[in-house]
């Protein structure tokens, strides 16, 4: 299965106080470099690795369907150095959110549908087994020994496609959508889900709508939503989307190789969807999820937050509230005291933190 590219333009964001951050462990770079110089690339051979990555980029753009082949020695090297790292701190990223509302509890086995390099398989938790599912067995092979040189511990079979051959509690979707026109006519079968796709608007619209149609099958969101009714960025815009961010804390070698690129990486974005065919934990009645950046605004704040079906925003005047940044994806408590005005809540301090799937 392919992953979608970021776009060519640069994603240097401030970061917020109190943004979740992420970065690559040590084994994980040695092996990388230890599979580059296989190939003839390297790690400290920078120039060379970003013209791969600014080919594959540039077929994901201009191919968005079309399969790749992982016997093309610059598409390996591409997805080793670059976007697996991506999608490992993006593995990261909603594992922690689902561990904060329970979502893993009593899960033991999982289906890694599209795996690739396996970035949520080579995340050493929560599970038993695992079954990865990858048609390119060099990508197979790959994903093997990383799997061995993290030492993860469960047992875990690959295969080229599904066949359901015993009880599996997790689906997990990772970047595969882009080459699916719907989501597999087994999947509703598994009661479990996991969804997390680019952070365009495209994709994240894309996400919203599945969302829709996974509740009217029986499924209950347990994250990023903080309610399983309408989604306000699908009901009431045109070009919202939900998506989440975390900061990079990259390694050196990551920075050499970004100097020959057109994009940064200083935040991650993606977009993802927790389901189960069960009704989460009930919330606080005031919690609500920031699903927007801060708006600065003239002695003004405002962020758009998602609280029940009708888009709003959270907002606050400077003089009244100090001048504060909350970081987007996490989870507040709306004060008793807010007062609506229009499409705003208005509050007179800084929110306490909620749950933070």
């Amino acid at each position: 299965m392919s992953i979608i590219p970021l776009p060519h333009i640069s994603q240097d964001v401030e970061k917020k106080p109190g943004m979740r951050r992420y970065c690559l462990p040590d084994n994980l770079s040695q092996f990388i470099e230890q599979q580059l110089i296989k190939i003839g690339f390297s790690l400290s051979k920078p120039k060379s690795l970003a013209r791969a990555i600014l080919d594959q980029s540039d077929f994901y753009i201009e191919h968005p369907q079309q399969e790749t082949s992982w016997k093309e020695q610059g598409f390996r090297a591409a997805q080793m150095a670059y976007y697996f790292p991506l999608n490992w701190i993006r593995a990261q990223a909603v594992l922690d959110r689902g561990e904060a509302v329970g979502f893993w509890r009593g899960l033991d086995s999982y289906l890694e549908f599209g795996s690739g390099l396996g970035p949520f398989t080579c995340q050493n938790r929560y599970f038993k087994s695992g079954l990865c599912v990858e048609p390119a067995l060099e990508a197979q092979t790959i994903a093997g020994s990383l799997a061995r040189y993290l030492d993860v511990t469960r047992p875990v079979r690959w295969d080229v496609e599904f066949e359901k051959r015993g009880t599996i509690d997790l689906a997990i979707f990772s970047y595969v959508l882009t080459e699916l026109p719907q989501l597999p006519s087994w999947v509703h079968e598994i009661k479990n889900l996991v969804l997390v796709e680019p952070s365009t608007q495209k994709d994240g619209r894309r996400l919203m709508n599945i969302r829709e149609s996974l509740i009217k099958d029986g499924y209950y969101p347990w994250a990023p939503c903080v309610h399983d009714m309408a989604c306000p960025l699908l009901a009431e815009s045109k070009k919202d989307w939900c998506h989440d961010r975390v900061a990079f804390d990259a390694p050196p070698w990551w920075f050499e190789v970004e100097k020959h690129l057109p994009m940064r990486n200083r935040t991650i974005t993606f977009s993802y969807l927790l389901m189960k065919k069960e009704k989460p934990t009930p919330r606080a009645r005031n919690c609500a999820r920031l699903v927007g950046d801060s708006l600065v605004e003239k002695g003004k704040t405002r962020q758009m937050l998602c609280h029940d079906s009708s888009r709003k925003f959270l907002s606050w005047l400077h003089k009244e509230a100090g001048k504060f940044e909350l970081p987007r994806g996490e989870v507040v408590v709306i004060p008793e005291d807010a007062v609506k005005k229009g499409t705003e809540i208005r509050i007179r301090h800084k929110p306490e933190s909620g749950l933070s799937p």
